[in-house]
């Protein structure tokens, strides 16, 4: 069961595991867990946006022009990112299909890379999540402060986390000594 039904966190994202890309949607930083929504608003919305345009601005493309096309993409984006967010919070506590939890305990590290490819050239990251059973989730998408989040997340949780070159280690839970 959850601790709470907000995220502390939430990014569109592409996944990974093992190495084998998945597919998109959200991930969700929980206070107890980092959960993945599948979810297709993202792209869609890349290819609704022109589709808005087409609809309502060929009427004015004389006055609008090409901007409008780019201007209607972004729109669409948003757009979905917004539903995306809002369908991966509601959809998260019900755990259906689509929906994967990593529970927080079992992560043991955390490295950031730039993307390779056209993704790197546009500034996205790869975060990848390595749990106590040595399986790697990746995420990728804009990144940048995920690292930072977790290692909030886990010293909240009374994780004893460390900086490497690559990027953070999570020492193992310690048995309280008797006495």
């Amino acid at each position: 069961m959850m601790v709470s039904r907000i995220p502390l966190q939430a990014q569109a994202a592409r996944f990974f595991v093992g190495g084998v890309r998945r597919k998109w949607g959200y991930v969700l930083l929980y206070p107890d867990s980092l959960t993945t929504v599948v979810s297709p608003a993202d792209p869609v919305g890349y290819l609704g946006g022109p589709m808005v345009f087409l609809g309502f601005g060929i009427p004015m493309y004389h006055l609008i022009g090409w901007l409008g096309i780019v201007v209607g993409a972004l729109m669409g984006r948003y757009a979905g990112d917004a539903y995306n967010k809002r369908q991966a919070i509601r959809d998260a506590p019900a755990r259906g299909d689509g929906v994967a939890v990593i529970p927080l305990d079992l992560i043991t590290g955390v490295r950031t890379g730039r993307s390779e490819g056209i993704a790197g050239w546009w500034g996205f990251q790869t975060l990848v999540v390595t749990t106590a059973d040595g399986t790697e989730y990746g995420f990728r998408g804009r990144m940048g402060n995920w690292q930072a989040y977790l290692t909030s997340a886990l010293a909240l949780r009374g994780r004893e986390v460390h900086g490497t070159v690559d990027g953070i280690t999570i020492m193992p839970w310690r048995a309280c000594p008797e006495g």
